[in-house]
């Protein structure tokens, strides 16, 4: 009879602690079960509200790096995707160009050869299986169409002195933008070309000094440009803005900046509702000092003959910061440049805005070297995709790849 009580106890005492655990563990408020951590600000989300929200998840991904490829003197200029997995890069070696092909883990699979000689190449579009290049090819605007392998299919060079900086693709036609020089006045160029590098329309721009056109972007029923003009009375580098109509004539143009700071513009792109961002760095009389800025210009562009500057601001990454790159993503704007806190180790920045320009997401990213960014694409996870050069200790060059996860983050290259 003593066996039987004490064994019926102990087993009493067994449920008990079981259904007590039990009890506790739901218990809990802050308890790791019953939470579950975002890595978008760290916020704290219960657990039973999360697996019940209607909104859609976006799954984290943190394949994340900064590569370095072991080729010497090997620039990455410029990334754009061809498809889902597949992206295309620029890529500088001294005289010779090539074509590097990425997917989108960031992995090269091959490259295929371009063109060498006294030649600069900037830009390039991918349209039906072709490459179309700009630059330069001794002193004069240049473009060539190449095959996926590297045979040409035809090329143009200008019959002026200068250089061409962007180009873009609609309509079956070509946009490009640069300069020329005419008496030794540059000028800012842009032209109109068909897929056989035949001439549409061109228009030259120019006053008493130097403009230059850099991005170029379709505006709809009209063509924007953005670049620099130094003809003013201070002689000081601003921010040039021209539209034109599809069929080239000139519709709008005027000038932007300080009266104590050149400005230099990088990057063009526009949101849904029509309104235009601008993106690049302003540089002090010297050039010793130099701060990325960032501006809104309305969908309406001009306000009684003036541009419609919605805002402009600088942006305090570190002591000397610049925009390189912007991209505009579900109504969010990607900025990414250089900044450099000691001299001169340059790091990476990513900022990511809305579209009033309230910060959403910042980073840097790098170590004790230089790393210098580009260009970037935005990735189907929403990481990021960027591409340029590593400066090492004894000055060598080699090419950068930069690949971020969807929480934009790269563990142990991160920088606060």
């Amino acid at each position: 009879m003593f066996k039987k009580i004490v064994f019926f106890g102990i087993c009493g005492i067994v449920a008990f602690t079981f259904v007590y655990n039990i009890f506790i563990m739901f218990k809990k408020d802050n308890d790791s079960i019953n939470y579950l951590t975002s890595g978008y600000n760290y916020s704290q989300v219960p657990f039973i509200d999360y697996i019940s929200s209607e909104e859609k998840v976006r799954k984290v991904t943190s394949n994340a790096f900064i590569n370095v490829l072991d080729e010497k003197n090997v620039v990455f200029k410029k990334i754009k995707k061809l498809s889902s997995n597949e992206y295309a890069v620029l890529a500088e070696n001294s005289n010779q160009y090539y074509i590097y092909y990425m997917d989108a883990q960031g992995q090269i699979k091959s490259k295929t050869f371009i063109e060498s000689g006294n030649i600069r190449l900037n830009d390039f579009e991918y349209i039906n299986n072709t490459f179309t290049v700009v630059g330069s090819k001794n002193g004069k605007p240049y473009i060539v169409n190449i095959s996926r392998n590297g045979s040409m299919n035809w090329s143009k060079i200008l019959n002026y002195q200068g250089e061409i900086n962007k180009i873009t693709y609609g309509l079956n036609e070509y946009t490009v933008g640069g300069h020329i020089t005419i008496n030794n006045n540059q000028q800012a160029y842009i032209g109109k070309f068909n897929t056989s590098g035949n001439t549409i329309w061109e228009h030259i721009y120019g006053r008493e000094n130097e403009e230059e056109i850099i991005d170029i972007i379709d505006n709809g029923n009209s063509i924007i440009a953005v670049g620099r003009t130094n003809s003013n009375l201070e002689k000081e580098n601003n921010l040039l803005f021209l539209e034109y109509s599809k069929d080239g004539f000139l519709l709008f143009y005027d000038e932007y900046g300080s009266s104590v700071y050149h400005e230099y513009p990088k990057s063009l792109l526009k949101d849904k509702e029509g309104n235009i961002y601008i993106g690049g760095y302003l540089s002090t009389l010297n050039q010793k000092e130099w701060k990325a800025f960032f501006m809104k210009v309305s969908k309406d562009i001009k306000n009684q003959n003036n541009l419609d500057v919605l805002f402009f601001e600088t942006q305090s990454i570190k002591a000397l910061s610049r925009i390189e790159d912007m991209k505009y993503y579900n109504d969010k704007i990607y900025l990414m440049g250089v900044t450099v806190e000691t001299w001169p180790d340059y790091d990476i920045f990513l900022k990511i805005v809305n579209q009033n320009g309230i910060l959403i997401d910042q980073r840097i990213y790098g170590k004790n070297n230089q790393e210098h960014l580009n260009s970037f694409e935005i990735l189907e996870d929403e990481g990021i995709l960027g591409v340029g050069k590593f400066v090492d200790s004894n000055n060598e060059t080699y090419p950068l790849i930069i690949k971020t996860g969807s929480d934009y983050r790269i563990p142990a290259q991160e920088r606060f």
